[in-house]
């Protein structure tokens, strides 16, 4: 079994004064807003998290009943997600759209309202922001990590054992879905797109002769590869993780 990474505390942030981050609504000519980021300070951002508070609305039109109130979130880090690059100095950049989303297939209307909370984390290991988003930033690299590690034993044990492709995807495929449930928080929910990517490598792998080893020895080699410079890279960032999480075995 594998440890149970679990953010528990911050220690020892060091928070950049001359390093801030701001957050701005935009009302669009359709109605909806757009989420604006800012990058105020003379260092990159490699992370940061926006969080739009104080009365904005969620209504579902869904069978999970009643509207309800809740707060809107958005992440990016450049050691996680598919973004050009981190935010540059002094960069401005749309992050997200508000108005209408679709979200697991039910029509969400969002609402946001102000205050708007930010977080970051730059490229020399300060940060700024809320406290709490600071917390979930590093929650999010952490649950990253394990889902890295684990994706990596899977590939390397499957590679040893000759696994079915039916069974290996399948695993992928159950893991992947079990962190999309409306109940798992976002900060948790990191891993799904990893698990998902994989299951449609494994399924677009061409078909071997008869008695061919599955998953093929290149494809191990390439993927586990690729996993490991992203393990390098989570344990090697700053703010350090180990210091930031309690590991539970």
């Amino acid at each position: 079994m594998k440890p149970v990474i679990a953010a528990a505390s911050l220690l020892a942030f060091t928070f950049a004064l001359n390093a801030q981050i701001t957050a701005f609504l935009k009302a669009l000519p359709d109605g909806s807003n757009e989420v604006r980021i800012r990058n105020d300070g003379s260092v990159i951002v490699t992370a940061f998290a926006v969080q739009a508070t104080g009365g904005n609305v969620v209504e579902f039109e869904s069978s999970r009943g009643p509207s309800r109130q809740t707060r809107s979130i958005a992440y990016v880090d450049s050691l996680i997600d598919d973004v050009p690059r981190p935010l540059l100095a002094k960069e401005e950049r749309v992050i997200k759209d508000g108005g209408v989303v679709l979200w697991q297939g039910d029509r969400v209307v969002l609402t946001h309202g102000l205050p708007i909370l930010t977080a970051g984390i730059f490229a020399d290991g300060t940060t700024s922001g809320d406290p709490e988003l600071l917390r979930r930033l590093i929650l999010r690299r952490c649950n990253m990590l394990q889902a890295v590690e684990t994706a990596l034993d899977i590939l390397s044990d499957a590679g040893r054992r000759n696994v079915p492709r039916e069974l290996l995807v399948n695993q992928f495929r159950k893991m992947a879905d079990s962190l999309n449930r409306w109940y798992v928080p976002p900060e948790q929910r990191v891993g799904h797109d990893l698990y998902q990517s994989m299951t449609g490598k494994l399924l677009n792998l061409p078909q071997e002769p008869l008695g061919s080893a599955f998953p093929p020895d290149a494809f191990v080699a390439e993927e586990t590869a690729m996993l490991n410079r992203q393990r390098v890279e989570l344990m090697d960032s700053q703010p350090s993780l180990a210091e930031a999480a309690v590991i539970r075995r």
